[in-house]
């Protein structure tokens, strides 16, 4: 039997093997769980269900509660009871992931990065997935471009997915080839083109640079319309509030400054610009009724997400 507190999020560097411990925490959450506190979060009293899919499956016999427009009348009128045409996506809804694992992911003050922790979230989710027998694919955003792994009902698609989360270079790796800066537009369009209609999606990331694109908007607008969305943000304490009064040397790797965080007004500046900069995130989101779910390196991951997909 697996504790809670046995698969934790450690450390600096995302390991594979590690992630693929990820299964047993998995057992322990229901991902198709509709939760009442994801719907507080989304700003909405009941998440939507996925929509009426787009490909054509099969037919069966009508039942109560079927969508009377997808009546299939030759067929009813054939055989003298009434039948459903089944659609692809009312049967399955792959589950995918987009982890954030650009250089601001690489830094935590407690237990772990949040490059590890965001991969940590999406071990445990992907394996859900594939427990609830769902498809399961996603997108690494990494410094050195976006990388994906198509959507497969496969332990092994999952298995490439957790080896693309462990070989995101860097920051250090990274800013020796020049690189162009990863957009998030760029990403959420080929999170849509990988992901159908009436699939779910789930996106981990600090959500730091989100706001800052004017083309966001238009992709996350598409892409709410057919498919239900969840968002984890990744924090860590000294997101949220500067460390110990005192003069301390910051450097990202070849540049470095001295700061002096013993002055108050500092401080507080500093919690007032967090404290903002979350919320704008969380209004912004509400406005597409997509839930934020936010996540600290000092908290266990574990907890949370059985509260977000509950186990009946």
């Amino acid at each position: 039997h697996c504790r809670m507190t046995d698969f934790l999020p450690k450390g600096h560097q995302v390991l594979a093997e590690r992630l693929i411990e990820g299964r047993h925490v998995a057992r322990m959450i229901n991902i198709n769980a509709q939760s009442k506190a994801l719907a507080l979060l989304a700003g909405r009293r009941r998440i939507r269900q996925r929509g009426r899919g787009v490909d054509f499956e099969e037919v069966r016999l009508y039942a109560p509660g079927d969508d009377i427009r997808t009546i299939d009348w030759r067929v009813t009128a054939r055989s003298g009871d009434p039948h459903t045409k089944l659609f692809q996506e009312d049967r399955e809804q792959p589950i995918v992931l987009m982890v954030d694992l650009r250089s601001p992911m690489w830094f935590g003050s407690k237990n772990c990065f949040k490059s590890v922790l965001a991969s940590h979230v999406a071990s445990v989710l992907a394996w859900a997935g594939l427990e609830a027998g769902e498809r399961v694919g996603g997108i690494a955003m990494t410094d050195a471009g976006i990388f994906e792994i198509k959507p497969q009902r496969s332990k092994r698609s999952v298995l490439r997915l957790l080896r693309l989360m462990e070989s995101a270079p860097s920051p250090d790796a990274a800013a020796n080839h020049q690189n162009p800066a990863i957009s998030w537009s760029t990403a959420l369009n080929q999170l849509k083109n990988l992901s159908r209609p009436g699939a779910r999606l789930m996106l981990i990331s600090d959500f730091s640079d989100f706001l800052s694109e004017p083309n966001v908007e238009k992709t996350l607008r598409d892409i709410v319309g057919h498919r239900q969305v969840v968002c984890f943000k990744v924090t860590d304490p000294l997101d949220a509030t500067l460390p110990p009064a005192g003069r301390y040397a910051i450097s990202d790797g070849s540049r470095q400054i001295k700061m002096d965080t013993s002055q108050q007004a500092i401080r507080q500046r500093y919690q007032v610009d967090f404290e903002r900069s979350q919320q704008d995130v969380i209004d912004y989101l509400r406005r597409y009724q997509v839930p934020l779910v936010t996540v600290d390196t000092d908290e266990n991951p574990n907890e949370l997400l059985q509260q977000v997909f509950p186990k009946r």
